[in-house]
């Protein structure tokens, strides 16, 4: 098989769903917005937030994996900006306070 072929095998197949780390990261980042004021919401945030965090980063890498592979680009496109500007803005909100 060719490298062309292969490419084409792979984007055939699923890729992954990369947007699961949402569940932790706007809960973090709407209790920040809203009650971000208060040392328990912003622990509680940093918490659970921090925990978002990480897990967007595996996601990702794994977003990252199948925009290489050529396994739906656009969906992988989406997963990889919406999760580093939602860790990229509860990081900075996180500092700002």
């Amino acid at each position: 098989m060719t490298e062309q072929e292969i490419r084409a095998e792979a984007a055939k197949e699923p890729g992954g769903d990369h947007t699961w780390p949402l569940v932790l990261l706007v809960p973090a980042l709407l209790l920040l917005r809203f009650l971000g004021e208060h040392a328990w919401a912003y622990w509680t945030v940093a918490a659970v937030g921090g925990s978002g965090v990480i897990c967007a980063v595996f996601a990702i890498a794994g977003a990252v994996r199948d925009l290489v592979r050529g396994r739906r680009p656009g969906k992988a496109a989406f997963a990889l900006l919406v999760l580093a500007g939602g860790s990229f803005a509860l990081v900075a909100r996180l500092l700002e306070s």
